[in-house]
């Protein structure tokens, strides 16, 4: 009795309506006349526009007459592992002063567009961080399409900003700006990237890197003399470039090539005791000692770093020049940096070893530069943003192999990380 009572209770649910829930389709212009499940895993939403009057393109007056209705397939965003079409009864009106039909504006997927404006966007944010090949096979359309619809919406990001995609525009003025290189082919292809470091923002990616290339990069800038200071690296083309079309800009040596240029030298320094009699035993595994930083050194590595200097004296005079070099950075003022740095390069050229005396033509060729750092604390004029854009630049061409066309990484870079 109770097996029986159970197969007809089955019976009786297999042939109860699916229940569902009730989801919002967030087009507030659209009125849903009705909805039903399509074809395959799909969902078909039948909807119409609820204003009930449309402005004639002719003459501008408004008319509540509809002459016909048309039916058109509109291909919407995803609900769960259903695809959404809204069939849009798409109403043309008859104008009255003009005695003509014409069809109403479709606000939410556009002008012979057979797809919504979201779905565009849904595409274009998925776009950035894949290739175009997997986004159009995981949905099903063109890459054309897909390349159209991150193209379209980079433009409208820009032009909040105002900018635009065309490589001849004006460009907006900061008053700090940042510039550095990156390669597209190492060796044989270099771009030129300009940042807004005060707002920390891609400003244009200019093609090639020589003198000429970015003179005209930077004259596309609306107010030149608006610009206060340019931050870059020790770049025999970029100095010229940046006084010939930035005359009153000051420019800035960014602080962590120095350092970088110094440590280059130390390395040296460090690699040649490493490989002597006397320093192979003791620098076994302990050359990060001497390259870390003092203040980054717990108590025993300081003690173990002290022990190692106290017997390989002339290695331990190179880091003592090394810090003092870092320690002049975190402390001097504009009183005071020049004569510090004076006294620190007759330090070097006294007692510092051949590889950093031989490091020191950049602090003479880039004083100016060079000192120029401490006249804009505390703000601190660095190209630590650029090269971080740089970074994430080659983290896109490694994940897209490589780019052929030279438009498509540009707007790339534009759109910026993490959009």
């Amino acid at each position: 009795m109770s097996e029986k009572h159970t197969i007809d209770e089955q019976r009786v649910r297999e042939h109860e309506p699916k229940q569902g829930i009730i989801v919002p389709l967030d087009l507030p212009e659209f009125e849903i006349l009705s909805q039903s499940k399509g074809p395959g895993e799909s969902l078909e939403v039948q909807v119409r526009a609820k204003q009930e009057s449309a402005v004639c393109p002719r003459c501008g007056e408004e008319s509540s007459k509809v002459h016909d209705s048309r039916k058109r397939v509109k291909r919407d965003i995803q609900l769960g592992a259903y695809q959404v079409y809204l069939v849009e009864r798409i109403r043309r009106f008859r104008c009255e002063t003009c005695a003509k039909p014409f069809t109403e504006t479709d606000s939410a997927c556009g002008k012979y567009q057979r797809t919504t404006e979201r779905f565009r966007h849904q595409i274009a944010k998925q776009a950035c961080q894949r290739p175009l090949t997997h986004v159009a096979q995981e949905l099903e359309v063109g890459p054309r399409f897909v390349h159209d619809c991150l193209q379209a919406w980079i433009e409208k990001k820009l032009q909040k900003k105002g900018r635009s995609l065309d490589e001849q525009a004006k460009l907006p003025t900061p008053q700090i700006l940042g510039i550095d290189e990156f390669a597209l082919r190492k060796g044989h292809h270099y771009d030129t990237i300009l940042c807004d470091l005060e707002s920390r923002d891609v400003l244009e990616v200019g093609d090639g890197r020589k003198k000429e290339e970015v003179i005209e990069l930077l004259e596309r800038l609306r107010n030149p003399d608006a610009v206060k200071a340019v931050s870059m690296d020790m770049s025999a083309s970029f100095r010229p470039a940046v006084q010939e079309a930035l005359p009153k800009a000051q420019i800035v040596v960014d602080h962590f090539h120095v350092i970088q240029h110094l440590m280059k030298a130390f390395r040296k320094v460090l690699s040649s005791w490493a490989h002597r009699k006397e320093g192979i035993v003791l620098l076994h595994r302990k050359q990060h000692l001497f390259l870390k930083a003092k203040e980054d050194l717990t108590e025993a590595e300081t003690q173990e770093r002290e022990r190692i200097g106290a017997r390989l004296p002339l290695l331990e005079k190179a880091w003592q020049l090394k810090e003092a070099l870092r320690a002049w950075y975190a402390t001097a003022t504009v009183a005071d940096a020049a004569e510090r740095l004076d006294a620190w390069i007759k330090h070097v050229q006294q007692e510092g070893p051949d590889a950093l005396q031989k490091a020191l033509s950049p602090f003479k060729n880039w004083r100016q530069e060079i000192l120029a750092f401490f006249e804009y604390l505390p703000i601190l004029v660095s190209n630590g943003f650029v090269e971080g854009k740089n970074n994430r630049t080659k983290a896109i061409m490694r994940q897209a192999y490589g780019y052929r066309n030279r438009h498509n990484l540009r707007m790339r870079i534009l759109l910026g990380a993490g959009t």
